[in-house]
């Protein structure tokens, strides 16, 4: 491995992106759990509002980390920073659409089960808010901003 490639290893390592990313994710999957096994609706469950509102902290810290590739214009994107943005744009929604689908199969395959269907608008905002937040998680495990704003500092 060169050093340069040491180098980003090392940054990768120590971006603060990558601990509120892994966070997400956990806290994402706590969600879906816990709207699964909720007794009714999720909304009215004191673990899953917890929860939710620490996930929008999360989220809300995340993306403002990865704002300047998330949210920064065209012109002030490199080719490499928007292929990433559009990747990972991409990954999101198939995310989004993938869990569309898999909330509608569950309410197909156990329609005649209402205590199963009365948790369903918990586990489908679960999902649309995991999967509205994939960019900037994908964004965070990769580290992308690190080096831009080591870059920063150093002008």
């Amino acid at each position: 491995m060169s050093r340069q490639g040491a180098n980003e290893m090392t940054d990768l390592a120590r971006s603060p992106m990558r601990p509120v990313a892994l966070s997400l994710c956990v806290l994402s999957a706590a969600m879906v759990v816990l709207s699964l096994i909720s007794d009714g609706n999720a909304f009215s469950d004191s673990w899953w509002l917890v929860a939710f509102v620490l996930w929008l902290l999360l989220w809300g810290v995340l993306r403002s980390m990865t704002r300047g590739v998330a949210e920064r214009p065209q012109a002030g994107l490199d080719e490499r920073e928007r292929g990433l943005r559009d990747r990972v744009s991409f990954i999101g929604y198939q995310c989004a659409v993938g869990a569309g689908m898999l909330v509608v199969l569950v309410m197909v395959v156990f329609q005649n089960q209402p205590d199963v269907i009365e948790r369903m608008p918990a586990l489908l905002t679960t999902l649309m808010l995991t999967a509205s937040a994939v960019p900037s998680i994908v964004l965070g495990m990769s580290g992308v901003g690190v080096e831009d704003d080591d870059e920063d500092e150093s002008e």
